[in-house]
């Protein structure tokens, strides 16, 4: 149904006067009567009385007018939810994390997403990297925060933060005497760490760098999230390797310890098909760098 018509309608059923109608729908009142005969034409239906003196609605016109109200409130719904969609300021977004990032970094990039966007939602995924490369492809996701780098190279992903891995270790351990530690102090340690899954280029960094400096690890003993690695190496399962002081949770039985020389970084990262970026998108990973800016 003609929006136009339904104004001029609209515009006379309050009036009631052909003039001041004509001029708030900014036209001639002869385009006015037209437009009103063309919807009536249109329904079947007379709406209006007509005089040289007089207008007044007929029965159906003021049935008619409540329900164009309501029509014209929908269609102004309407047009405001698609034009804010198209800016990305309502809607949907689907999102993948890993369990590090989860704790690291998302409570922050959530916080400011929803002030700055309130009307997009959030569907949220414990995913790894390797699940979430996946889902990107099946479009299962839009956005994955993960660990660069990626496997696929041909999904984009934006690095927004990189940490130093720590060194948690039991209080009992010999090593926990030392302030500070290098790599190569830990070859006949048992390693606990993240499983390859979470990030499977970032392990095998790890690995690398161990190799490196003239060692493979003894024994790998795979767990997640960081609490676990920690109470692991509370009951001297062997030493754990903890990014960010966000993650370095206090336990009785445990110490902290920095490395010096090499050491491997925990890099954080917002992967995205580059052929699908929303708006809400856009926002999401301009909020993401700057959260990343500050992790510690």
């Amino acid at each position: 149904m003609d929006r136009r018509r339904l104004e001029c309608f609209l515009a006379l059923a309050e009036e009631l006067h052909f003039h001041r109608a004509a001029v708030r729908c900014h036209m001639t009142q002869p385009a006015l009567s037209q437009q009103l005969r063309a919807l009536e034409a249109q329904l079947q239906v007379q709406l209006v009385y007509r005089s040289k003196r007089h207008v007044s609605l007929t029965r159906a016109g003021e049935v008619f007018l409540d329900e164009v109200r309501k029509i014209l409130r929908t269609m102004d719904v309407a047009v405001d939810v698609a034009r804010r969609t198209e800016k990305g300021e309502i809607g949907q977004l689907t999102i993948g994390v890993t369990a590090p990032a989860l704790y690291i970094v998302f409570p922050e990039i959530v916080r400011e997403f929803n002030r700055r966007l309130p009307d997009v939602g959030m569907v949220v995924h414990d995913m790894t990297t390797a699940e979430q490369e996946q889902a990107l492809r099946n479009r299962a996701i839009q956005l994955g925060i993960v660990h660069p780098p990626l496997e696929d190279a041909s999904l984009s992903c934006q690095t927004i933060a990189t940490t130093a891995f720590n060194i948690v270790l039991s209080d009992r351990n010999s090593l926990a005497r030392r302030r500070r530690l290098t790599l190569r102090d830990l070859a006949n340690e048992q390693f606990i760490i993240f499983p390859r899954t979470i990030g499977p280029q970032l392990y095998d960094h790890i690995i690398s760098l161990c190799q490196a400096e003239g060692f493979s690890p003894k024994v790998i003993l795979e767990t997640t999230p960081a609490q676990s690695i920690i109470a692991m190496a509370a009951a001297d399962f062997g030493i754990g390797f903890i990014a960010s002081e966000y993650q370095m949770l206090a336990r009785p039985g445990v110490v902290f310890r920095k490395l010096s020389g090499v050491m491997p970084y925990l890099s954080l990262g917002v992967a995205y098909d580059a052929a699908d970026v929303s708006p809400a998108m856009k926002v999401f990973l301009d909020i993401a760098q700057r959260v990343g800016a500050q992790v510690r």
